[in-house]
């Protein structure tokens, strides 16, 4: 019984992550982000915290399970959004749009019909890829890394915070009532939902810095798909290796997991407006 938890709690870390992920992977940080973007992101992982340990403790009802169901709507859509955006931009002009949209359309409504298990082990299999390749990006950028642009060398206005806050607030805070809803109706505790934020919240943090690090943050925020760029400019001596067609891999699986648990607290909550 002892290995069968500890086989699911790995599974749940896994899913957490990918979540967490999500569709904020392929924009953050977002458009127009200034300095204190990176202190904004600290700021609201704090607050999603907060919202996962609050919502725990919310009892399951029908006001819970419609806001639960409107919140995930929201999930599901949004990543759907982005994910089909940047495909659309960024394949080259001879590969269809259709020959990844496709898939993933596949892939989501065949987890959205599968166990539970099918989905934890689908988390399991593209969590290891994808630590490996975050891992593997930020290290082969940070020769050219500057931490002069991470530094903050006065204290932030309000509205210079809160205008960081927003794309945070529904990109992480928002979506974390959902992996709470998803965590409480697997039973799973507040200490691994915890750490399954922690984790997510990690991997995001290591793909914002590797394109501020690497792009400054005005820079950054110029760009539709900071990740995406700061992945296109590893080399290997003077040859660029286009590495970042890895990085598809990532925004796939995070996508399809965030829209998965979207559906699967749909479908959970509307049990509770049926007879």
């Amino acid at each position: 019984m002892k290995v069968e938890n500890k086989y699911n709690k790995l599974h749940f870390l896994a899913l957490a992550s990918l979540f967490v992920l999500g569709n904020a992977v392929i924009t953050a940080p977002q458009n127009m982000a200034n300095k204190y973007n990176f202190l904004g992101y600290l700021l609201s992982c704090g607050l999603g915290f907060g919202v996962c340990f609050v919502a725990y403790l919310i009892p399951f009802n029908k006001l819970t399970a419609a806001v639960f169901i409107t919140l995930s709507l929201f999930c599901v859509g949004d990543s759907f959004v982005t994910f089909i955006k940047f495909i659309k931009q960024s394949l080259l002009p001879q590969i269809p749009p259709l020959f990844i949209v496709l898939p993933f359309l596949a892939l989501v409504l065949f987890l959205s019909f599968k166990s539970e298990n099918v989905v934890f082990k689908f988390s399991l299999f593209s969590i290891v890829p994808t630590v490996f390749i975050i891992i593997l990006f930020f290290g082969s950028t940070a020769k050219d890394f500057r931490f002069s642009n991470i530094f903050i060398y006065s204290f932030p206005k309000i509205s210079q915070l809160s205008n960081q806050f927003i794309f945070y607030i529904k990109s992480l805070v928002l979506p974390c009532f959902v992996l709470t809803s998803f965590a409480k109706l697997q039973k799973f505790k507040k200490g691994l939902l915890a750490a399954g934020l922690g984790s997510g919240f990690f991997l995001l943090a290591l793909t914002i810095l590797n394109s501020v690090l690497l792009f400054g943050i005005e820079f950054s925020g110029k760009l539709n798909y900071p990740y995406s760029s700061a992945g296109s400019t590893v080399t290997f001596g003077n040859l660029f290796t286009r590495l970042d067609g890895f990085l598809y891999f990532i925004f796939l699986c995070s996508c399809v997991i965030k829209c998965v648990v979207g559906i699967y607290v749909i479908k959970k909550s509307r049990s509770l407006f049926t007879p």
